[in-house]
Protein backbone atom coordinates (compact mmCIF):
# COMPACT_ATOMS: atom_id res chain seq x y z
CA UNK A 1 0.00 0.00 0.00
CA UNK A 2 1.16 4.02 -0.66
CA UNK A 3 0.57 6.26 1.77
CA UNK A 4 0.03 10.20 1.51
CA UNK A 5 1.54 12.06 4.02
CA UNK A 6 0.43 15.54 3.64
CA UNK A 7 2.32 18.56 6.40
CA UNK A 8 2.20 22.07 6.23
CA UNK A 9 5.26 24.38 6.26
CA UNK A 10 4.55 26.35 9.68
CA UNK A 11 7.38 25.88 11.51
CA UNK A 12 9.55 22.67 11.42
CA UNK A 13 7.84 20.37 13.89
CA UNK A 14 4.67 19.28 11.61
CA UNK A 15 7.57 17.85 9.30
CA UNK A 16 9.52 16.22 12.03
CA UNK A 17 5.67 14.18 12.91
CA UNK A 18 5.75 13.56 8.83
CA UNK A 19 9.29 12.13 8.88
CA UNK A 20 8.77 9.98 12.04
CA UNK A 21 5.65 8.36 10.59
CA UNK A 22 7.38 8.31 7.15
CA UNK A 23 9.90 5.72 8.77
CA UNK A 24 7.67 4.05 10.11
CA UNK A 25 5.48 3.34 7.35
CA UNK A 26 8.34 2.28 5.37
CA UNK A 27 9.81 -0.16 8.10
CA UNK A 28 7.03 -1.79 7.28
CA UNK A 29 7.02 -2.36 3.48
CA UNK A 30 5.01 0.99 2.63
CA UNK A 31 5.78 3.49 0.22
CA UNK A 32 5.30 6.65 1.29
CA UNK A 33 5.43 10.13 0.17
CA UNK A 34 5.17 13.54 2.05
CA UNK A 35 3.65 16.47 0.21
CA UNK A 36 2.94 20.20 1.63
CA UNK A 37 -0.85 20.57 1.89
CA UNK A 38 -0.41 24.11 0.81
CA UNK A 39 0.59 23.38 -2.31
CA UNK A 40 -2.15 21.78 -3.46
CA UNK A 41 -4.22 25.42 -3.33
CA UNK A 42 -1.09 27.56 -4.60
CA UNK A 43 2.99 27.62 -4.59
CA UNK A 44 2.12 31.47 -3.63
CA UNK A 45 -0.51 30.31 -1.11
CA UNK A 46 2.39 28.08 0.39
CA UNK A 47 4.69 30.38 0.37
CA UNK A 48 2.38 33.42 1.87
CA UNK A 49 0.96 31.52 4.91
CA UNK A 50 4.17 30.32 6.03
CA UNK A 51 5.28 33.60 5.79
CA UNK A 52 2.96 35.60 7.59
CA UNK A 53 2.37 32.54 10.22
CA UNK A 54 6.33 33.03 11.18
CA UNK A 55 5.82 37.10 11.42
CA UNK A 56 2.95 36.63 13.87
CA UNK A 57 4.71 33.82 15.99
CA UNK A 58 7.99 35.59 16.19
CA UNK A 59 6.38 39.39 16.14
CA UNK A 60 3.12 39.78 17.52
CA UNK A 61 2.96 36.63 19.93
CA UNK A 62 0.23 38.40 21.87
CA UNK A 63 -1.97 38.81 18.46
CA UNK A 64 -1.11 35.81 17.62
CA UNK A 65 -2.79 34.45 21.09
CA UNK A 66 -5.78 36.66 21.17
CA UNK A 67 -6.72 35.03 17.55
CA UNK A 68 -6.48 31.57 19.06
CA UNK A 69 -8.61 32.47 22.12
CA UNK A 70 -11.17 34.10 19.82
CA UNK A 71 -11.03 30.85 18.27
CA UNK A 72 -11.44 28.76 20.79
CA UNK A 73 -14.52 30.11 21.90
CA UNK A 74 -16.12 29.73 18.67
CA UNK A 75 -15.45 25.79 19.08
CA UNK A 76 -18.86 24.65 18.57
CA UNK A 77 -19.24 26.49 15.32
CA UNK A 78 -19.48 24.37 12.26
CA UNK A 79 -16.80 25.79 10.51
CA UNK A 80 -17.27 23.83 6.99
CA UNK A 81 -19.20 27.03 6.62
CA UNK A 82 -16.33 29.47 7.04
CA UNK A 83 -14.48 31.51 4.78
CA UNK A 84 -11.03 29.67 5.58
CA UNK A 85 -12.49 26.03 4.92
CA UNK A 86 -14.06 27.23 1.37
CA UNK A 87 -10.69 28.82 0.67
CA UNK A 88 -8.93 25.63 1.62
CA UNK A 89 -11.72 23.06 0.00
CA UNK A 90 -10.06 25.01 -3.22
CA UNK A 91 -7.34 22.47 -3.02
CA UNK A 92 -9.02 19.69 -2.65
CA UNK A 93 -9.64 18.90 -6.23
CA UNK A 94 -5.80 19.03 -7.08
CA UNK A 95 -5.09 16.83 -3.67
CA UNK A 96 -7.75 14.27 -5.29
CA UNK A 97 -5.96 14.10 -8.36
CA UNK A 98 -2.80 13.70 -6.91
CA UNK A 99 -3.82 10.51 -4.81
CA UNK A 100 -5.89 9.02 -7.92
CA UNK A 101 -2.59 9.09 -10.06
CA UNK A 102 -0.41 7.98 -7.12
CA UNK A 103 -2.43 5.08 -6.58
CA UNK A 104 -2.36 5.93 -2.44
CA UNK A 105 -4.52 4.03 -0.30
CA UNK A 106 -4.30 6.33 2.69
CA UNK A 107 -3.85 9.86 3.40
CA UNK A 108 -2.26 10.88 6.92
CA UNK A 109 -2.65 14.59 7.76
CA UNK A 110 -0.36 16.01 10.49
CA UNK A 111 -1.66 19.50 9.80
CA UNK A 112 -5.47 20.75 10.50
CA UNK A 113 -5.22 22.82 7.09
CA UNK A 114 -4.52 19.68 4.80
CA UNK A 115 -6.94 17.61 7.23
CA UNK A 116 -9.62 20.56 6.47
CA UNK A 117 -9.00 19.97 2.61
CA UNK A 118 -9.63 15.62 2.79
CA UNK A 119 -12.37 16.70 4.63
CA UNK A 120 -13.86 18.41 1.54
CA UNK A 121 -12.79 15.74 -0.40
CA UNK A 122 -14.37 13.37 1.36
CA UNK A 123 -17.44 15.11 0.48
CA UNK A 124 -17.49 14.35 -3.20
CA UNK A 125 -15.18 11.91 -3.27
CA UNK A 126 -17.11 8.36 -2.57
CA UNK A 127 -14.30 6.16 -3.15
CA UNK A 128 -12.47 8.50 -0.52
CA UNK A 129 -8.76 6.67 0.70
CA UNK A 130 -8.49 6.38 4.81
CA UNK A 131 -7.90 9.39 5.84
CA UNK A 132 -5.99 9.85 9.21
CA UNK A 133 -5.53 13.24 11.01
CA UNK A 134 -2.57 12.87 13.68
CA UNK A 135 -3.25 16.17 16.15
CA UNK A 136 -0.06 17.63 17.41
CA UNK A 137 -0.88 19.07 20.53
CA UNK A 138 -2.29 18.10 23.76
CA UNK A 139 -5.75 20.17 23.25
CA UNK A 140 -7.98 20.26 20.61
CA UNK A 141 -7.20 23.04 18.33
CA UNK A 142 -9.95 25.41 16.58
CA UNK A 143 -11.09 24.32 13.01
CA UNK A 144 -9.71 20.38 13.92
CA UNK A 145 -14.13 20.00 15.06
CA UNK A 146 -14.65 20.41 11.22
CA UNK A 147 -12.54 17.46 10.15
CA UNK A 148 -14.23 14.43 9.76
CA UNK A 149 -11.36 11.69 9.55
CA UNK A 150 -11.50 8.13 9.37
CA UNK A 151 -8.71 7.96 12.59
CA UNK A 152 -8.48 10.79 14.34
CA UNK A 153 -4.80 9.66 16.82
CA UNK A 154 -4.94 11.70 19.68
CA UNK A 155 -1.76 12.35 22.14
CA UNK A 156 -3.23 10.68 25.33
CA UNK A 157 -6.12 9.14 26.22
CA UNK A 158 -7.42 12.03 28.74
CA UNK A 159 -8.05 14.36 26.09
CA UNK A 160 -10.83 12.45 24.47
CA UNK A 161 -13.88 13.58 25.66
CA UNK A 162 -12.28 17.05 24.59
CA UNK A 163 -12.04 15.95 21.17
CA UNK A 164 -15.41 14.45 20.94
CA UNK A 165 -16.87 18.06 22.59
CA UNK A 166 -15.60 19.67 19.33
CA UNK A 167 -17.03 17.64 17.26
CA UNK A 168 -14.92 14.45 16.37
CA UNK A 169 -16.57 11.26 16.08
CA UNK A 170 -15.58 9.32 19.60
CA UNK A 171 -15.55 6.05 17.34
CA UNK A 172 -12.57 7.24 15.01
CA UNK A 173 -10.04 8.38 18.00
CA UNK A 174 -7.23 6.45 18.44
CA UNK A 175 -5.00 7.81 21.65
CA UNK A 176 -1.81 6.56 20.28
CA UNK A 177 0.96 9.54 20.87
CA UNK A 178 2.62 12.19 19.11
CA UNK A 179 5.15 10.60 16.74
CA UNK A 180 9.27 11.48 17.39
CA UNK A 181 11.34 10.21 15.12
CA UNK A 182 13.52 6.84 16.08
CA UNK A 183 16.62 9.15 16.83
CA UNK A 184 14.55 10.68 20.01
CA UNK A 185 13.84 7.38 21.56
CA UNK A 186 17.46 6.33 21.91
CA UNK A 187 19.15 6.57 25.03
CA UNK A 188 22.35 9.38 25.00
CA UNK A 189 25.12 9.33 26.47
CA UNK A 190 26.14 13.03 27.70
CA UNK A 191 29.79 12.45 27.53
CA UNK A 192 29.76 11.74 23.78
CA UNK A 193 26.63 14.06 23.16
CA UNK A 194 28.96 16.97 24.64
CA UNK A 195 32.40 15.37 22.45
CA UNK A 196 30.04 15.16 19.01
CA UNK A 197 28.97 19.08 19.64
CA UNK A 198 32.41 20.56 20.30
CA UNK A 199 31.18 21.46 24.18
CA UNK A 200 33.06 21.17 27.64
CA UNK A 201 33.07 17.88 28.93
CA UNK A 202 32.75 19.44 32.36
CA UNK A 203 29.97 21.86 33.95
CA UNK A 204 26.59 22.12 33.89
CA UNK A 205 24.85 22.87 30.90
CA UNK A 206 21.24 24.90 30.08
CA UNK A 207 19.74 24.40 26.48
CA UNK A 208 16.95 27.21 25.72
CA UNK A 209 14.97 26.32 22.86
CA UNK A 210 13.18 28.82 21.09
CA UNK A 211 10.94 26.29 18.78
CA UNK A 212 12.36 25.98 14.60
CA UNK A 213 11.17 29.81 14.08
CA UNK A 214 12.82 31.07 16.86
CA UNK A 215 10.70 33.48 19.07
CA UNK A 216 10.98 34.72 22.81
CA UNK A 217 13.12 37.45 25.02
CA UNK A 218 16.34 34.69 24.42
CA UNK A 219 18.55 37.78 24.08
CA UNK A 220 17.43 39.24 27.80
CA UNK A 221 17.22 35.37 28.92
CA UNK A 222 21.09 34.98 27.59
CA UNK A 223 22.46 37.98 29.18
CA UNK A 224 21.20 37.27 32.55
CA UNK A 225 22.24 33.61 32.44
CA UNK A 226 26.21 35.18 31.35
CA UNK A 227 26.16 37.02 34.52
CA UNK A 228 24.75 34.52 37.11
CA UNK A 229 26.18 30.91 36.23
CA UNK A 230 28.71 29.90 38.34
CA UNK A 231 31.94 29.32 37.23
CA UNK A 232 32.55 26.58 34.61
CA UNK A 233 28.36 26.20 34.10
CA UNK A 234 27.89 27.19 30.06
CA UNK A 235 24.39 27.65 28.45
CA UNK A 236 23.31 27.68 25.02
CA UNK A 237 20.29 29.33 22.70
CA UNK A 238 18.91 27.06 20.00
CA UNK A 239 17.69 29.73 17.83
CA UNK A 240 16.14 27.51 14.93
CA UNK A 241 15.74 29.59 11.99
CA UNK A 242 15.41 32.78 13.06
CA UNK A 243 19.08 34.71 11.86
CA UNK A 244 18.39 37.60 13.63
CA UNK A 245 17.74 36.17 16.64
CA UNK A 246 21.41 34.75 16.26
CA UNK A 247 23.13 37.52 14.97
CA UNK A 248 21.87 39.35 18.33
CA UNK A 249 22.92 37.36 20.67
CA UNK A 250 26.49 37.32 18.72
CA UNK A 251 26.57 41.02 19.13
CA UNK A 252 26.56 40.47 22.74
CA UNK A 253 29.65 38.74 23.23
CA UNK A 254 28.31 36.72 25.57
CA UNK A 255 31.50 34.49 27.66
CA UNK A 256 29.21 31.92 28.52
CA UNK A 257 26.23 31.52 26.68
CA UNK A 258 26.75 30.19 22.89
CA UNK A 259 24.20 31.02 20.30
CA UNK A 260 23.09 27.71 17.66
CA UNK A 261 21.73 28.63 14.57
CA UNK A 262 19.33 26.41 12.95
CA UNK A 263 20.66 22.36 13.69
CA UNK A 264 20.12 18.91 12.83
CA UNK A 265 21.30 17.91 16.20
CA UNK A 266 18.54 18.46 19.17
CA UNK A 267 19.02 15.48 20.43
CA UNK A 268 22.69 15.61 21.42
CA UNK A 269 21.72 18.99 22.99
CA UNK A 270 19.09 17.07 24.92
CA UNK A 271 21.43 14.29 26.27
CA UNK A 272 23.85 17.42 26.88
CA UNK A 273 21.60 19.34 29.31
CA UNK A 274 21.35 19.59 32.37
CA UNK A 275 17.38 21.69 32.40
CA UNK A 276 16.53 22.25 29.07
CA UNK A 277 14.24 25.49 28.69
CA UNK A 278 12.02 25.68 26.10
CA UNK A 279 8.39 26.73 24.67
CA UNK A 280 5.52 24.10 24.87
CA UNK A 281 5.27 23.41 21.38
CA UNK A 282 3.59 20.21 21.33
CA UNK A 283 5.54 18.04 18.97
CA UNK A 284 9.44 19.40 20.52
CA UNK A 285 7.89 18.81 24.37
CA UNK A 286 6.76 15.44 23.33
CA UNK A 287 10.50 14.66 21.45
CA UNK A 288 11.95 15.77 25.37
CA UNK A 289 9.71 13.80 26.75
CA UNK A 290 10.71 10.88 24.90
CA UNK A 291 14.33 11.13 25.26
CA UNK A 292 14.03 12.41 28.88
CA UNK A 293 15.44 15.57 29.93
CA UNK A 294 14.40 17.79 32.82
CA UNK A 295 12.42 20.07 31.07
CA UNK A 296 11.04 23.84 32.00
CA UNK A 297 8.60 25.36 30.10
CA UNK A 298 7.80 29.50 29.50
CA UNK A 299 4.60 30.17 27.35
CA UNK A 300 6.52 32.63 25.16
CA UNK A 301 3.38 32.37 22.16
CA UNK A 302 0.58 31.32 23.74
CA UNK A 303 -2.73 29.78 22.18
CA UNK A 304 -2.46 25.80 21.85
CA UNK A 305 0.80 26.26 23.67
CA UNK A 306 -0.39 27.20 26.79
CA UNK A 307 -2.79 24.00 27.16
CA UNK A 308 0.59 22.14 26.44
CA UNK A 309 2.07 23.55 29.23
CA UNK A 310 -0.64 23.02 31.19
CA UNK A 311 -1.02 19.08 30.71
CA UNK A 312 2.40 18.79 30.67
CA UNK A 313 2.93 20.44 34.14
CA UNK A 314 -0.24 18.67 35.31
CA UNK A 315 1.65 15.34 34.64
CA UNK A 316 4.64 16.30 36.11
CA UNK A 317 6.26 15.62 32.90
CA UNK A 318 8.30 19.21 32.93
CA UNK A 319 8.69 22.67 35.76
CA UNK A 320 6.96 25.88 33.94
CA UNK A 321 7.60 29.28 35.00
CA UNK A 322 6.26 33.24 33.04
CA UNK A 323 8.48 33.83 30.16
CA UNK A 324 10.24 36.63 32.26
CA UNK A 325 11.64 34.51 34.93
CA UNK A 326 13.30 31.72 32.65
CA UNK A 327 16.93 32.49 33.59
CA UNK A 328 15.85 32.80 37.24
CA UNK A 329 13.80 29.71 37.20
CA UNK A 330 16.44 27.94 35.23
CA UNK A 331 19.03 28.59 37.72
CA UNK A 332 16.95 27.62 40.55
CA UNK A 333 16.29 23.83 38.72
CA UNK A 334 19.99 23.40 37.58
CA UNK A 335 21.26 22.72 41.54
CA UNK A 336 17.93 20.85 42.13
CA UNK A 337 18.79 17.55 41.18
CA UNK A 338 15.92 15.64 43.28
CA UNK A 339 13.71 17.87 41.17
CA UNK A 340 15.01 17.42 38.12
CA UNK A 341 14.87 13.40 38.67
CA UNK A 342 11.38 13.83 39.21
CA UNK A 343 10.70 14.84 35.96
CA UNK A 344 12.59 12.65 33.74
CA UNK A 345 11.29 9.92 35.84
CA UNK A 346 7.44 10.77 35.01
CA UNK A 347 8.99 11.18 31.84
CA UNK A 348 9.99 7.40 31.34
CA UNK A 349 6.85 6.12 32.96
CA UNK A 350 4.17 7.79 30.61
CA UNK A 351 6.90 8.13 26.92
CA UNK A 352 7.60 5.81 24.87
CA UNK A 353 7.96 6.93 21.53
CA UNK A 354 6.18 4.17 19.77
CA UNK A 355 2.91 7.10 18.06
CA UNK A 356 4.11 6.36 14.62
CA UNK A 357 4.43 2.89 15.07
CA UNK A 358 1.17 2.75 16.29
CA UNK A 359 -0.21 4.95 13.66
CA UNK A 360 1.96 2.32 10.58
CA UNK A 361 0.08 -1.00 12.24
CA UNK A 362 -3.44 0.89 11.24
CA UNK A 363 -2.69 1.35 7.87
CA UNK A 364 -6.07 -0.26 6.12
CA UNK A 365 -7.94 0.04 9.46
CA UNK A 366 -10.21 3.15 8.76
CA UNK A 367 -11.92 1.12 5.93
CA UNK A 368 -11.73 -2.13 7.72
CA UNK A 369 -14.11 -0.27 10.51
CA UNK A 370 -16.51 0.36 8.01
CA UNK A 371 -16.42 -2.54 6.58
CA UNK A 372 -17.06 -4.13 10.58
CA UNK A 373 -19.62 -1.80 11.14
CA UNK A 374 -21.78 -2.76 7.99
CA UNK A 375 -21.00 -6.28 9.18
CA UNK A 376 -22.44 -5.85 12.05
CA UNK A 377 -25.56 -4.56 11.37
CA UNK A 378 -26.70 -7.41 8.98
CA UNK A 379 -24.35 -10.48 10.75
CA UNK A 380 -22.51 -10.75 13.55
CA UNK A 381 -20.81 -13.81 12.78
CA UNK A 382 -18.49 -12.24 10.49
CA UNK A 383 -16.87 -9.72 13.48
CA UNK A 384 -14.38 -12.77 14.42
CA UNK A 385 -13.27 -12.66 10.18
CA UNK A 386 -12.62 -9.16 10.48
CA UNK A 387 -10.36 -9.29 14.09
CA UNK A 388 -8.57 -11.77 11.98
CA UNK A 389 -7.46 -9.38 9.50
CA UNK A 390 -6.73 -6.81 12.08
CA UNK A 391 -4.07 -9.87 13.02
CA UNK A 392 -2.62 -10.72 10.03
CA UNK A 393 -2.43 -6.97 9.13
CA UNK A 394 -0.20 -6.35 12.20
CA UNK A 395 -3.15 -4.15 13.83
CA UNK A 396 -4.77 -6.91 15.90
CA UNK A 397 -4.09 -4.36 19.16
CA UNK A 398 -5.40 -1.35 17.94
CA UNK A 399 -8.34 -3.26 15.95
CA UNK A 400 -9.69 -4.58 19.60
CA UNK A 401 -8.93 -1.63 21.25
CA UNK A 402 -11.31 0.00 18.51
CA UNK A 403 -13.84 -2.24 18.64
CA UNK A 404 -14.10 -2.13 22.39
CA UNK A 405 -14.49 1.41 22.29
CA UNK A 406 -16.85 1.16 19.62
CA UNK A 407 -19.33 -1.05 21.90
CA UNK A 408 -18.33 0.32 25.25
Amino acid sequence: MRVLILTCNTGGGHNAVAAALKESFESRGAGCDVMDGLGFISKKASKFVSKWHTRFYRRYPELYKAGYMSAEKDQGMDRRDGPVYRYIARGARRLGRTIYSGGYGAVVCVHVIPAMMMTALKQSWRDCPVFCFVATDYTCSPTVGACTPDICVIPHEELMEEFVACGIDRESILPAGIPVRRVFREQGDRAAARKALGLPAEGRHIVLMSGSIGCGPMGDVAEELDIRLEKGDFASVLCGSNKQMRYALELRHLCRVEAVGFTTQVALYMDSADVLVSKPGGISITEAGTRGVPLLLADMVGGCETRNQEFFTAHGWAESCPPADMAAAALKLLPDEKRRQDVVSAQHRDFDGLAAERIAAVRGLGEALRRLSREVEHDADNVEALLTAFREDGAFDVGCFLWELRNS
